[in-house]
């Protein structure tokens, strides 16, 4: 190391501008590098994906050619053997009837022939004038006109017996579109007879197919011209003429090499590979097309992953390209900022005030500055780079101003640090510090604080007494001497006077002061005159309106010895400190709502009842609005505030002076009364005369905000209580459990507590812990309840969930719904439901007689309400695999009692996805008749009370009767629940309801019990005639 000395600024500007421009070009050179080598391997994927794609596509079209060859040679060997059978059958018949007359006789060899060939399905010999001579059929078959026109002649004028085949018609026996195969017999007299076999068409083509299990195949039996005579699948009517390739069919088969080519395919005209053979029948051709979307499905599930592929590893390549040239732009960075730290480093060194020297562990000189050998001129002939310190800390050693030796402090980490002081010739002071280094280093710092301890004295003293100043600064100070005359006086400008005058040098306390306050001053001073101070005497003085609060403190000013000269009285402002306590109280003790106390100040005032009252009882009435959560959601939160503080008012209104009225938040208050009777039951009679006032008040109508009219009513909860009592909380559960038993029974009611309700409260808390453990480990499980057509086929289900309790056994859902529907376990279970009855839709899709099959599941307000709702039921349906098509939801009218936009918003939602709608319950809650025409419902169920009424009421008849009119008017399918009789059913179906679901037909069934019901024979029920 060197001495730090103090650069020239221009040599060290142009250092370091060299230095940034030879960091700027090694940066770009590297990065050129890198990225150049990146794109390069980037390249070299992207062009090994290209060919490896295209490779694959070639091997994906041979494929497809090799396919459809196979498949059309199969086709034309297997229709060539069956029409070889039919020609065969056909040139047997002449064996079996040489002469025209003895053709009647073979009528049941040739219907015994005709069970034995798959393909035939009528044989007959026709005469030449058209007479039918045998038939295979005992009613005498299609006849001479059932025939294509010209079909027998054209059989009969060939030259030589050979088949020939008709155009595709329909036959008149069985109305099926046919082929008939002919050729004439020559018998002995000379003539021709026509042997005529009808072949279907549909069975043809079940023998082109062959069973193949091909993608998007098409298979085409033509005819010259182009005459379409059976296809799979039956895209086309037969008979139509093609017009798709260029050289049509003959280009096909015009090559004798057979080998499929890409052309139009014969069917859908799509890009295709297509194969052609001819028959034995030389002017049928069986075609075979292969669609290339199907062909190259594969090919293109493989080229998109190579392309992700080369994608990623393209994007890993860039990335580390990128992640490269950072790190090694941040070292450079990071370097170039070194060597400019250097340079500061050097720069600060020689321009600090205090001398510096830096030792190594041997202490040893390292790094010193000009200003060190300004210090100590004599010290410049032991400087030196690695020359030992100890020769100059032995000569400064003499100037300690501590002859005893250094004062030592012990800094953090336990690094020991020396201060000194060094007095120099000419009174100059030199603090010296040392402190050690982490590497055992040593750092000395000389500092001249000459003139600093000059200035220090001078400092402190003016510091004390503005100190002094200061303190007093925000109270009124007052001197007052023994004679109680103000002698000094001092207030500040921005607080409240404390005094009633401006000027209150050499006035008196009672002129100072309104009288009251006066009062509190001299008693002040005499405190202090007999104990030396007083603290804590507090007067209030009114300013501007408004009253202003001061608090007093004295002390006694001694003027020496035994005497005492007078008084030193600090006025201080309290008032914003008073303001701040009452608010706190406010907010601690007080609703801030509505100014009631609040369930703190309740508690401590129930408290002092208990205590208090001797002999008497009390009561709490615990109040709960009805329906107050509806006004919220209607009218807004503004709405429900000022209902609550008129409620407030009312209630405070009709009870006693000694009485509490307090809100507990939400829409509860608890109204505490106090000095009862002795006697239990006129302290019940009692309370229940205030709960009554309390119900009739708040009965009556609201004006909120002067123009919106509300009527309200509230359940009411009491209990008795009495010096006894100890938990002041038990006795607000009980009051409550009592309002909700009140609640319960349908609100605007008043209810005692009973210890059976308690008893009820925890039964159903048990129930809930009951029911998320039955959650948790999977003990419910689905019955299903057949839902009927009017000729009582099963058409499908609704999924009912049952509790299969380990203790128990099967809990049904009236005990546990309620307690669910109440609490968020609704949510999960709900969607248990769901997840099961999608699951069994999959299932069933196995089994050609369920996969028709759909299911009905009831959706909760609470569960459907949810904003994730929508999407939960779109992840069931992927996580399952069911067809949405075949579920159905079930809505009970409640969700049309708010928020309607939003439940036809997430019904046409789901409805986007397959999803069906039903009505649950309908015409028993709310009317939704004004949301009939906008809700996306595929059907609405019939309560089970309005069929229950069926046969009963005839009242009850016509509102069914309207239901399935209104449902039949707006296209909405009517469902009906509850059918329990024959007589119900067939009402129902004359009147247009052809659905029904109920103990008439199956009680709700497990599984296992549910599927031998679709199994039974007889089905479901009786059917009952319309």
């Amino acid at each position: 190391m060197r001495p730090a000395l103090e650069p020239h600024p221009r040599d060290d500007a142009g250092r370091q501008v060299a230095g940034r421009a030879v960091t700027v070009r090694a940066s770009r050179r590297y990065a050129a590098f890198i990225y150049g080598i990146a794109a390069c391997i980037a390249v070299a994927l992207g062009t090994s994906a290209a060919f490896f794609g295209w490779s694959l596509h070639g091997r994906a079209l041979e494929g497809a050619q090799r396919q459809a060859e196979r498949f059309v040679s199969g086709a034309q060997a297997a229709l060539n053997r069956n029409v070889l059978s039919v020609d065969v059958l056909l040139a047997s018949l002449g064996e079996m009837a040489p002469e025209a007359g003895a053709a009647p006789r073979i009528a049941r060899p040739m219907a015994v022939a005709v069970r034995q060939n798959l393909l035939v399905r009528y044989l007959g010999l026709f005469s030449a004038s058209g007479d039918v001579l045998a038939s295979s059929d005992p009613r005498g078959g299609p006849g001479p006109d059932g025939l294509p026109a010209g079909f027998l002649r054209r059989v009969l004028d060939e030259p030589i017996s050979t088949l020939v085949i008709s155009e595709p018609v329909v036959s008149p026996s069985s109305s099926q579109r046919v082929l008939y195969f002919g050729r004439f017999l020559s018998v002995r007299s000379g003539g021709r007879i026509a042997a005529v076999a009808e072949v279907e068409i549909a069975q043809l083509a079940t023998i082109l197919v062959q069973g193949a299990d091909i993608p998007g195949l098409e298979v085409a039996l033509e005819r010259e011209g182009a005459v379409l005579v059976a296809n799979m699948p039956d895209h086309l009517p037969q008979g139509r003429r093609d017009a798709t390739a260029p050289g049509g069919l003959e280009a096909l088969v015009s090559r004798g090499d057979a080998a499929a080519r890409p052309a139009g395919a014969r069917l859908s005209g799509l890009p295709a590979m297509v194969a052609a053979r001819h028959t034995l029948h030389r002017d049928v051709v069986v075609t075979a097309s292969i669609p290339l979307d199907f062909a190259l499905a594969d090919w293109r599930r493989e080229r998109d992953a190579i392309v992700a592929l080369a994608a990623a590893f393209i994007g890993l390549t860039l990335a580390v390209a990128v992640f490269s040239h950072l790190r090694l732009r941040r070292q450079w960075q990071a370097n170039l900022r070194l060597r400019r730290s250097t340079a500061t480093l050097d720069q600060a060194l020689g321009a600090m005030e205090v001398g510096f020297v830096l030792l190594d562990a041997d202490d040893r000189l390292l790094v010193w500055n000009r200003r060190f050998l300004e210090i100590f001129p004599w010290a410049q002939r032991l400087t030196g780079p690695h020359r030992p310190f100890l020769p100059i800390r032995e000569m400064t050693s003499v100037y300690r101003s501590d002859p005893a030796g250094p004062r030592v402090r012990v800094a953090a980490a336990d690094v020991q640090a020396l201060e000194q002081e060094l007095r120099l010739p000419g009174d100059r002071v030199i603090r010296s510090t040392q402190n050690r280094t982490p590497d055992g280093g040593l750092v000395c710092i000389y500092q001249d604080i000459t003139e600093r301890r000059r200035h220090t004295a001078e400092i402190v003293e003016g510091k004390a007494q503005l100190q002094a100043t200061l303190d007093a600064l925000p109270d009124t100070l007052l001197e007052i001497d023994p004679d109680g005359r103000c002698r000094r006086f001092h207030a500040p400008g921005t607080t409240r006077p404390a005094v009633a005058t401006a000027q209150p040098v050499g006035r008196s306390i009672d002129e100072l002061f309104a009288p009251a306050a006066a009062r509190q001053v001299a008693l002040a001073l005499a405190e202090a005159e007999a104990h030396g101070a007083s603290r804590g005497r507090r007067f209030e003085r009114e300013l501007d309106g408004e009253t202003a609060s001061f608090e007093v403190s004295v002390s006694r000013k001694s003027a020496g010895g035994d005497g005492w000269a007078g008084f030193i009285v600090i006025l201080r402002d309290t008032t914003q400190a008073e303001q701040a306590r009452h608010r706190i109280e406010q907010l601690a003790y007080y609703d801030a709502l509505t100014g009631l106390p609040n369930r703190r100040l309740l508690l401590e005032r129930m408290a002092r009842a208990v205590e208090i009252d001797h002999g008497h009882h009390g009561a709490l009435l615990f109040l709960d609005l009805d329906h107050f959560k509806l006004l919220n959601d209607a009218m807004g939160h503004a709405m429900g505030d000022e209902l609550l503080k008129q409620v407030a008012g009312r209630v405070r209104a009709c009870v006693g002076e000694h009485d509490t009225v307090a809100r507990l938040g939400g829409d509860e208050f608890v109204v505490m009364l106090q000095r009862l009777d002795v006697d239990p039951a006129g302290a019940q009679r009692q309370a229940r005369a205030v709960g009554d006032a309390i119900r009739a008040a708040l009965d009556g109508p609201y004006a909120l905000r002067g123009r919106v009219s509300h009527h309200g009513t509230c359940s009411i909860g009491v209990v008795l209580f009495d010096r006894r009592e100890r938990s002041l909380e038990d006795l607000l559960k009980r009051a409550d459990i009592a309002m909700y038993y009140a609640k319960t029974s349908g609100g605007n009611a008043l209810r005692f507590f009973e210890p059976a309700m308690e008893a009820a409260i925890a039964r159903r808390a048990a129930l809930e812990g009951e029911l998320r453990e039955a959650l948790e480990r999977g003990q419910f499980e689905l019955y299903y309840q057949s839902q009927v057509t009017h000729a009582n086929e099963i058409v499908g289900a609704e999924a009912l969930v049952r509790w299969r309790h380990p203790l128990r056994g099967l809990v049904p859902p009236g005990e546990f719904i309620e307690v669910a529907e109440e609490t968020d376990l609704i949510v999960p279970l709900g969607t248990w439901v769901l997840a099961a009855a999608c699951r069994q839709l999959k299932a069933w899709d196995a089994s050609p007689r369920r996969r028709r099959l759909h299911l009905a599941v009831n959706v909760s307000e609470r569960q459907f309400r949810r904003d994730d709702f929508v999407a939960q039921v779109r992840q069931v349906l992927d996580e399952t695999g069911a067809d949405p098509h075949r579920l159905k939801l079930e809505l009970t009218e409640s969700l049309l009692q708010s928020q309607v936009d939003q439940t036809i918003g997430k019904m046409k939602a789901l409805r986007a996805l397959g999803i069906r709608f039903s009505m649950d319950d309908f015409g028993t809650g709310y009317s939704s008749l004004s949301y009939m025409t906008q809700l996306p419902l595929d059907q609405v169920k019939i309560d089970k009370f309005f069929v229950g009424g069926i046969g009963r009421d005839p009242k009850v008849e016509l509102l069914v009767q309207t239901i399935i009119g209104m449902a039949r008017n707006l296209d909405v399918e009517p469902i009906a629940e509850g059918v329990e009789t024959l007589e119900q059913q067939r009402f129902l179906q004359r009147n247009g309801c052809l659905l029904c679901q109920g103990y008439l037909f199956s009680r709700p069934l497990p599984l296992a019990g549910f599927e031998a019901l679709l199994e039974a024979p007889q089905g479901v029920g009786e059917a009952a005639p319309a």
